[in-house]
């Protein structure tokens, strides 16, 4: 089974055993990860929104229904998500 990645439109195979909300890496995509969904007896893929925590480097993946202004917790620190030139960002 394959999914094609909805920024580059390459064919990404879907992992052994992956179940729905699993995620897999584009490999023509540098660092965009893949939100795979089964959807009527296919695998659709979405983007997996990432952000880099500003206090320690760490990526962190958000959430699917995440939007601007809403707060993450990572390294122990709160950070609010903006949303700017098609990419979030988290600010401390």
């Amino acid at each position: 089974m394959v999914v094609r990645c909805p920024d580059c439109g390459a064919l990404v195979e879907v992992p052994p055993g992956s179940r729905s909300g699993d995620l897999a890496e584009c490999p023509n995509c540098a660092g965009h990860l893949l939100r795979l969904k089964a959807a009527g007896g296919e695998w659709v893929a979405t983007l997996a929104h990432r952000v880099s925590c500003p206090a320690c480097d760490e990526l962190v993946t958000l959430a699917e229904d995440v939007r601007a202004g809403d707060m993450i917790e990572c390294c122990g620190r709160r950070c609010r998500l903006t949303f700017e030139y098609g990419a979030f960002a988290a600010e401390e």
